[in-house]
Order: C-alpha cells, then sequence, then structure tokens
C-alpha cells in the first residue's frame, strides 16, 4: 500500500489541540507548582517576579523615578489636583501605572514598597487553584481549537496536512516555553521575547493570511503569562503583523532580520502611543534609563532578535512546519544529483520529457503565484519510478523498437505502468529527498484510470471480470497547487508533440480539453485551484509552448536542399544518353524514396 500524507481531520484537530493545551497550561503554571520556588521575605527570590502592566493607587508617594514627572493626586471628594499641592493630607492618594520586575535572587525587603507589591502578586498565584489553572487550559485550547479548526477548512492546502499542523503547534509550544524562561529566569524585559518569529517563518512557509492567524494566536497565548497585559498584547500583535508585511520576498530570507527590525519600530510607535493614552505622558529618557529592563528597548531589540532568529534557523523550522526551504530545492535542481544522473542515463526519453516539463510548469506555476522552484524540482523527479522498466514506456522505445505490452494482457500492462508510481515514491525517500518533493512522485496521476488499457481489456470483452478500478492509478489527488499543475503539464506536454502545425488556437484549445477532463473526474478537487488560476494556467500555458515551438528561418543549405528535393518529386523525362548530370540521380533517390515509404 502507497504511504501518502495524511490530512488532518477533525478528531485529529481536537487530539492535538487537547495535547497542545495540556503542554502550554503546564508550561505557564508549572514554576507555581513547585513549593520551592515561592518568594520569601528576607531570602533571595528564586525566580524572577514579575507584576504586569497595571494601576497602583497609594497613600504615599514614595520614592520617584528622576526624570518623571509627579504623580496626579485624587482628593476624597475625586476632584483631580496638582502634584505641588500639600502631600501630608492623609485624604490624598497617588495614582499611577506601574510594571514591576524584580530580577531572580534579589533579597526581597518587606519595608521596600516595590518587593512588598510584587510579594504580593506573587502570592496569588501560589499555590496552583485547580480553577485558576482549569480557566488557563480553557484559555489554550480554545485558541488551538480556532487555529486547527482554520487550518483545516480555510487555510492553503499545505496547513491541511496533519504533519503540517503537528510541526506548526509544536513551534508555536517551543517560543511559548522560551518565553516563560525568560520571563522566570531573566530580568529582561517581556518585550525582548522574540514572538514574531513564528509569523515570519509562516510567511515564508505559506503565506500571510495564515502568518496573520498564527500571530494573533501566539500574542494571546503570550500575554496569558502576564495575565493578558494589555500593553504587551498590543506590542505582539502590532509587531508580529507589521513584520509580516515587511517580508516582501521569500527569495531572500535575508529580509527576514529587516522586516522584524521594522516590526520592533512600529510597535514601539505604537507603545509610546498607548503609554500616552493611559499615563498622560511618555519619556523617551525614563525609557533609557532602565537598561536592559527598558520596554521600548524591549520592542525594538526583540523584533530585530525574531528576524534573526528566523532567518538563522529557517531550515530547522521550515522542516518542522513540514515544507523545504530554497536552498534545498536550489541543491535539487543540480543536474548531477545521482537520482537525475540515473533517470538521464536509463530512461532518456522520460528524462527529457520530465526537462520540458519542468520549463513548463515553473512558468505556470509563477503566474498564479505558486512556488515556482517547487514545482519545477518535482517535475524533475516526479518518473524517477520510470527508471526501473523504462522500455514499458514509449518514450524510452528506439524507432520501430518492439513495444513489450504488445505481448501483454491488459491488467499486467497496466500493473506494470502503474508500478513507477510506488517505486519511484520508494526511491525518492529511500534517496532522503523531501517529503514536499516525494509528493509529486504519488499524485502527478492523482487516482486517473489507465483509459487505454481499461479499453482494451472492455474490446477483449473483460474475460477476468476485472473492475474499472484495477486500473486505477494508487496514488492520491492533487494537495496543493504545484501537484496539480503538475499533473496537468504532464498530459500537456505529451499532447503538445501531436499538434500540427504548432498554432496557438490549437494549444489552447488542446489544454482547456485536459483541463476539464480533469475538472469532470475530480481530479483537482482538493489542489486549492481557482477558475481564476485555471483561467491564467491555460494562457500561460499556451504561451509557453507557442513560444517552445515557434518556428526558424532556415539556413541557405537548407533552403538549397528543400528545392532538390521539391525538384526532384516532379516526374522528369527520361534522361538522354548523355545526360548523368545530378538531377538524374536526385530523382531517382526521390522516386526511391516515395517507393520505400509504402507498406509491403
Amino acid at each position: 500500500m502507497l504511504r501518502t500524507r495524511v490530512r488532518a481531520g477533525a478528531i485529529a484537530g481536537v487530539v492535538m489541540s487537547l495535547g497542545f493545551a495540556i503542554i502550554l497550561t503546564l508550561t505557564q503554571v508549572g514554576d507555581a507548582l513547585i513549593p520551592q520556588l515561592a518568594p520569601r521575605f528576607g531570602a533571595p527570590t528564586p525566580t524572577t517576579i514579575r507584576v504586569p502592566y497595571a494601576s497602583l493607587i497609594e497613600q504615599s508617594f514614595g520614592d520617584q523615578i528622576p526624570g518623571t514627572p509627579p504623580p496626579r493626586l485624587l482628593s476624597s471628594s475625586g476632584e483631580g489636583r496638582g502634584g505641588g499641592e500639600d502631600r501630608s493630607e492623609k485624604s490624598r492618594i497617588a495614582y499611577e501605572h506601574a510594571r514591576i520586575i524584580i530580577p531572580r535572587g534579589t533579597v526581597l525587603d518587606e519595608t521596600n514598597d516595590v518587593h512588598r507589591i510584587g510579594y504580593a502578586f506573587e502570592m496569588t498565584r501560589r499555590p496552583a487553584r485547580s480553577v485558576r489553572t482549569a480557566a488557563t487550559f480553557v484559555v489554550h485550547l480554545t485558541l488551538l481549537l480556532l487555529a486547527s479548526a482554520y487550518l483545516r477548512r480555510f487555510g492553503p492546502t499545505r496547513t491541511r496536512l496533519l504533519r503540517t499542523q503537528l510541526g506548526l503547534f509544536g513551534t508555536m509550544a517551543t517560543v511559548f516555553i522560551v518565553a516563560k524562561l525568560v520571563l522566570v529566569l531573566t530580568p529582561l524585559s517581556e518585550f525582548w521575547i522574540p514572538v514574531a518569529t513564528v509569523p515570519l517563518w509562516c510567511t515564508f512557509a505559506f503565506e500571510r493570511r495564515t502568518a496573520f492567524l498564527i500571530n494573533v494566536m501566539m500574542g494571546f497565548m503570550t500575554s496569558c503569562l502576564l495575565l493578558f497585559d494589555l500593553p504587551f498584547l498590543a506590542v505582539l500583535m502590532t509587531r508580529g503583523l507589521a513584520s509580516s508585511l515587511l517580508f516582501l520576498n521569500r527569495k531572500h530570507p535575508r529580509q527576514m532580520i529587516l522586516a522584524g527590525l521594522g516590526g520592533g519600530l512600529v510597535a514601539a510607535t505604537m507603545y509610546a502611543a498607548i503609554l500616552t493614552m493611559f499615563d498622560g505622558y511618555f519619556m523617551l529618557s525614563r525609557e533609557l534609563w532602565l537598561g536592559v529592563q527598558s520596554p521600548l528597548l524591549g520592542i525594538v531589540g526583540g523584533g530585530a532578535l525574531a528576524g534573526a532568529i528566523a532567518h538563522f534557523l529557517r531550515q530547522s523550522a521550515v522542516r518542522a512546519l513540514g515544507s523545504v526551504g530554497r536552498d534545498r530545492l536550489m541543491d535539487l535542481t543540480d543536474l548531477e544529483n545521482p537520482l537525475l544522473r540515473k533517470m538521464a542515463e536509463e530512461a532518456p526519453g522520460s528524462w527529457e520529457h520530465a526537462r520540458a516539463m519542468a520549463n513548463l510548469a515553473e512558468a505556470a506555476s509563477a503566474a498564479i503565484g505558486a512556488d515556482a522552484l517547487l514545482t519545477r524540482v518535482g517535475a524533475y523527479y516526479h518518473d524517477l519510478g520510470k527508471t526501473i522498466q523504462p522500455k514499458y514506456f514509449v518514450e524510452n522505445l528506439a524507432p520501430g523498437e518492439h513495444s513489450p505490452h504488445e505481448d501483454l494482457e491488459p491488467e499486467v500492462s497496466a500493473d506494470a505502468i502503474m508500478a513507477h508510481v510506488v517505486q519511484g515514491t520508494k526511491i525518492l525517500r529511500d534517496g532522503g529527498i523531501p517529503e514536499p518533493v516525494v509528493e509529486f512522485a504519488y499524485t502527478h496521476h492523482g487516482t486517473q484510470v489507465i483509459e487505454y488499457f481499461w479499453h482494451k481489456c472492455k474490446s477483449k470483452k473483460n474475460p477476468k471480470n476485472l473492475t474499472e478500478d484495477f486500473f486505477r492509478y494508487p496514488g492520491m489527488k492533487p494537495q496543493t497547487k504545484e501537484t496539480a499543475i503538475l499533473m496537468l503539464v504532464d498530459s500537456i506536454e505529451a499532447a503538445s508533440r501531436t499538434i500540427s502545425p504548432p498554432e496557438r488556437g490549437k494549444f489552447e484549445e488542446m489544454i482547456q480539453r485536459i483541463v476539464f477532463t480533469k475538472l469532470k473526474t475530480g481530479q483537482l478537487d482538493e489542489a486549492g485551484l481557482t477558475l481564476e488560476d485555471l483561467k491564467i494556467l491555460i494562457v500561460k500555458m499556451a504561451d509557453t509552448l507557442v513560444a517552445m515551438y515557434h518556428g526558424r528561418i532556415k539556413y541557405p543549405w537548407q533552403e538549397k536542399e528543400g528545392r532538390r528535393a521539391s525538384k526532384g518529386a516532379i516526374p522528369a523525362a527520361p534522361p538522354s544518353k548523355s545526360s548523368v548530370g545530378p538531377a538524374s540521380g536526385s530523382s531517382a533517390a526521390g522516386e526511391s524514396g516515395k517507393g520505400s515509404s509504402k507498406p509491403n
């Protein structure tokens, strides 16, 4: 049985979401389950204590950070007064927003207001109560279920594969765990967490709409670590969105670094505006005075860090997402690859067919915005199974060579033809070829019936009472635009050789017939091609075929031979005894040629 890529169903989506929701929940509340990690006054704190951005109301002013305006006072009646009023009145309190970070290893002082606030907040998490843990689990489960449903029903066809969804959820969980470690082990601002890395990878491997969805999910999940700190959530959303939008060209992965930096600058602007809305002011000097704990520095630096990580780890990330990077694809286009050399030597006709397909398929893919390089590589390798029994395929027979199918029963011939799909898939997997390329091998014929041998079987009265399914290819229907294009091109390139003269109208009619046949038999149902895509493909492939088979001006010697041949085809008078020139020889040759072309 041919093993193909498995698509994620509803049950698989629920199981995956439950599993990863448990992982995320344990990551979030895990430190609260360990009594030894609880802070105590008079002892170094075992983890970094973080109080999310929140409103603070104090009876006294306490120490004020240099360079900041005094907090606004509220009287007992609720009327605002200036900071220069008498601060000794007991009825006046201070109101301001604050974000508190107490680094790991700090000895907690009970007389320090900041330490008391941090201790009080941390003790609300300890011990982890079952109700809060269950609520955290529900948050993560809901987000993962929504993500799985979108990928399964509305995402690009590649994200509907079980392997891809597992890789994507695993990547998201990895970044989430890294975020938790940064929060509990370092004094860095939480804005340094490179959450935008995952959306950048999604933009590189899939497309922007999927990246936007994953960015929203990652923003909510990560901000959940700080009780949905609003400025933190807004920055994560803005930075990931801007980074994905600024990553303009997937062919140049280095742009990820600049995209991440640009996303950080956009998010920094958003942060300054939000802080001004909350506090009524924003002071750059105060932000810079905080050093590594500066949110502003963390926002910009975190964006650049996300871009750098996305660039340098893109190959591993792309493999985790079930895709294949451009660097690896470029390596596979090397005609010195052992598998390609094997095909060129053992099945030269199939190899030339594959190369012609590659040019046509690459142009078609580029026309609709699909992965043109992946399509070219798939065209190179899709027929490698024909190297096992090359003479069973007409393109590998020499002119006049006997076809082995003439001596075989239809079902045996069909089995030999279908075997190249299974054998090619095995050769590619054994050769370490990435699965997205292997997919072309078992989808380029889909689940079509080998009509020629099926009709041959019926013409012989079907003595073994075989069904149509016996003549059906054992692969699967194309699951992506790229594999669907190769299926179309496989038939179109072969049929184009029968078009004479090679005119655009005839090419277009032939392409339309093939496309409509694939649609009628349902071979394109799961590929994600739209009617607009098909319209563009028909026009583009017709243009490419016209360019491939365009005429050439004849060389002078060709025109001379043509004139000689045309003269030789005209019956001439019997030569005189003295006439032994080239004309008589040409005439004799012409007659001889005509006679030799007649059937015996």
